[in-house]
């Protein structure tokens, strides 16, 4: 039975492994994606299965899992293995592994004739191997199945099986009688002293992960034939009258999670082709423009950004003239990546990227007055030679396209007025809110809001720490009652906030210009204005006609008690600010003069 599955799974997994062989030949594109080719390192581990002849299986293949109950902890049931290895990725499908590990064995057979150490004369039933443990070594030859008809290196998922040749070297477990409820009644045979060689044959499937472009995760199955009967110390014989020892080799496989990390250089031209759109372009003038010589001189600007360009990586840019009916092509720019041996016209740095410049000039052509000036970017990966062309790359490589970019407008002839706009930079410094200081109606006591401006408080001791040194402030009381008390209470609020800021300073030197604003009518509108208010609108237009607006506030409280919940509060304050400095850029347009041919 045993020789009978067995034999069938290692047929079955050789066709696995062996069909990528007879179909590699018919991959019928002319020119196929580049394949990276690598070295790699790996560690996996998980759990171990006899297959061997105490191997029970009356609960499936989980049965000899875990079910050997000697030891107390549970992790000492489990049969585990790990290995560590280093593989070559010699392209797109075949691969070679080489690992090696250390694992645990253990099983019952119940209802089956079995002899020990191969003594025909002692038939015994119903024994338990107590871990047995190997040490394995083994050469895989791998076949990446998916990347056979479509290749594909930053594929999320693959299957790939592999077969190999090995060697085990082992110490057979303990060989105990068992009772009918699993229990050692009787050691039969001890662990052996010393250890033994046989070889192995590996076969299995791996599905990995690709999680990033170093790094796979994968899950691995392994079923291993050795040369020996010896693992667990005993062997099957047909029936009991017979007493003929059928000579099976013992088995065992492997169910492990591993790691993967790849030695490449990953050059994805693919994936350079779907982000094109973060290169950007300009162009100097644009609109176009006739010169005085009758030519058309400009410059292409392109800024590519970094870590974008691959290191292996070649981008020929195609520039033209379209217009209807056809199109005039200019002289390709040829951007390589820093690992590129070969010469283009801009090497691009991967980690800063860059802004590179390309001038031209052409003779003016009367198709040029309505047409638009557009580019083709197209990329492959460096193999010794640069093409100048894109129809050659298309001849001679594979190759990934890119969006297609308008760059600027066709030709204005002279003697025209175009507009053009130009960008002055304005430098200054402007006051930025840092901080905020609340207080309760009627008060100017920062303590009576103590967990807000706590929060004040740690914002101030980050600019000290920041090295700022001056400060301004402007207070402010909310909008109902006597104007003239409400000029004093800001007045003391910023007299608060001030205090308060010099007491955290403590031998710091700060500066401070502090100013009470009184009531903030025009935060108010706008908090009611943004409000959930329903009658918002109506509540605005009160306040703004009425000849005693602070009364009328007052009166609108009492009616809309949200007014002194949620919008009152947040006009009694003291703000703090921070003069920062600022850059503006204010485009501005001017008439620039094309002058006419004739």
């Amino acid at each position: 039975m045993k020789k009978n599955l067995t034999f069938s799974k290692l047929l079955m997994l050789f066709v696995i492994a062996a069909l990528p062989l007879s179909m590699m030949a018919q991959e019928g594109k002319k020119h196929a994606k580049p394949a990276e080719k690598y070295w790699y390192i790996q560690a996996d581990g998980g759990l171990s299965i006899n297959h061997g002849d105490l191997a029970n299986y009356n609960g499936g293949i989980w049965d000899d899992f875990d079910h050997f109950k000697r030891t107390v902890t549970p992790l000492d049931n489990l049969n585990w293995n790990a290995h560590f290895g280093i593989g070559y990725q010699f392209g797109k499908v075949i691969g070679l592994n080489l690992k090696g590990g250390y694992g645990l064995l253990s099983g019952h057979k119940h209802q089956q004739a079995l002899v020990l150490n191969s003594n025909a004369d002692r038939t015994l039933w119903n024994l338990g191997l107590d871990k047995s443990n190997y040490i394995e070594g083994n050469l895989n030859l791998t076949f990446n199945l998916f990347n056979m008809f479509n290749y594909n290196p930053r594929r999320v998922i693959n299957l790939v099986p592999h077969i190999g040749v090995g060697g085990i070297y082992y110490k057979a477990g303990t060989v105990n009688q068992l009772d009918a409820d699993e229990n050692v009644s009787k050691v039969r045979a001890t662990q052996k002293g010393e250890r033994e060689l046989s070889y192995t044959v590996p076969a299995g499937m791996e599905i990995t992960f690709n999680l990033a472009p170093k790094f796979d995760l994968f899950l691995d199955y392994t079923y291993l034939f050795t040369g020996t009967d010896n693992l667990d110390q005993v062997a099957k014989i047909a029936t009991d009258e017979a007493k003929h020892i059928i000579n099976d080799k013992d088995m065992y496989s492997q169910f492990n999670l591993g790691l993967r990390v790849k030695f490449n250089d990953p050059c994805d031209i693919d994936k350079m082709a779907r982000e094109s759109k973060k290169i950007t372009y300009r162009v100097d003038p644009n609109p176009l423009v006739e010169g005085e010589d009758g030519n058309v001189c400009f410059d292409v600007i392109v800024t590519i950004p970094g870590e974008y360009f691959e290191k292996k990586a070649v981008m020929n840019l195609k520039p033209y003239l379209a217009y209807n009916g056809g199109q005039i092509d200019i002289d390709p720019i040829t951007f390589v990546g820093e690992k590129v041996k070969g010469e283009g016209d801009f090497r691009v740095n991967y980690k800063e990227g860059g802004e590179f410049t390309k001038h031209y000039c052409m003779p003016y052509q009367e198709e040029m007055a309505n047409c638009e000036l557009k580019a083709d970017p197209m990329f492959y990966v460096y193999d010794g030679t640069i093409y100048p062309t894109q129809d050659e790359i298309v001849k001679n490589t594979y190759f990934a396209q890119g969006a297609t970019v308008k760059l600027a407008d066709g030709v204005t002839q002279k003697d025209e007025y175009i507009d053009q706009t130009v960008y002055d930079t304005i430098n200054g410094m402007k006051a930025v809110k840092k901080l905020t200081y609340f207080f309760n109606k009627d008060k100017y006591n920062i303590n009576d809001r103590k967990k807000l401006n706590n929060e004040a408080d740690a914002a101030f001791n980050e600019l000290l720490k920041a090295g700022v040194t001056d400060f301004k402030v402007e207070a402010w009381a909310s909008p109902e009652g006597e104007e003239g008390h409400n000029n004093e209470l800001s007045n003391n609020r910023d007299n608060a906030a001030e205090k308060q800021m010099k007491k955290l300073a403590k031998k710091t030197e700060i500066t401070i210009q502090g100013e009470g604003k009184g009531e903030d009518w025009a935060t108010f509108i706008e908090l009611v204005k943004n409000s959930d208010l329903k009658d918002k609108d109506a509540i605005v237009n009160t306040i703004n006609n009425s000849s005693n607006k602070q009364r009328t506030v007052k009166e609108m409280c009492s009616i809309y008690p949200q007014l002194e919940k949620d919008i009152l509060p947040q006009l009694r304050r003291a703000e703090v600010f921070v003069d920062e400095p600022y850059q503006e850029i204010v485009p501005r347009t001017i008439k620039v003069k094309v002058p006419r041919k004739h």
